[in-house]
């Protein structure tokens, strides 16, 4: 699906987060990114081959209650440090033009650059950091 709206100027899309076991999608579903889960914790890791390729990001139609067709972008990733990889902070801009019916607009390469430090907490429990509150965030 490189040529789909949503992926345009994606090239490095890379998460620390667990690979969820989705082996079928259901009705009109299509598949936009396949991941593989790796040998290790690190980008440059080779996939681990006795595990299949998966989804990890999708599109699907539906109709509301008005009877208006809708698009939906979902995606299994999504935890902070997933955030930390430039391609899929494109991949979720580029998503939300694309649900709106707005795909002509998306740029060959849009600019996703983080605004401030972005350090977010490591995956796992206990990690958060203590004493943190909302205004600590302004700038």
């Amino acid at each position: 699906m490189e040529n789909h709206p949503i992926v345009r100027g994606c090239d490095d899309i890379w998460g620390p987060s667990d690979v969820y076991a989705i082996t079928t999608l259901s009705g009109d579903s299509k598949p936009l990114i396949m991941g593989h889960v790796l040998v290790g914790m690190n980008p440059t890791d080779k996939p681990n081959t006795d595990k299949p390729a998966i989804p990890v990001a999708w599109t699907k139609t539906y109709t509301g209650t008005s009877g208006k067709p809708g698009r939906i972008f979902t995606t299994t990733m999504g935890h902070a440090h997933d955030l930390k990889s430039e391609g899929f902070r494109r991949l979720l801009v580029n998503a939300c033009y694309w649900c709106m019916g707005m795909e002509d607009a998306i740029p060959p390469k849009a600019n996703v650059d983080c605004v401030g430090t972005y350090d977010p907490s490591p995956i796992g429990m206990n990690g958060h950091k203590k004493g943190i509150k909302p205004a600590d965030h302004k700038m």
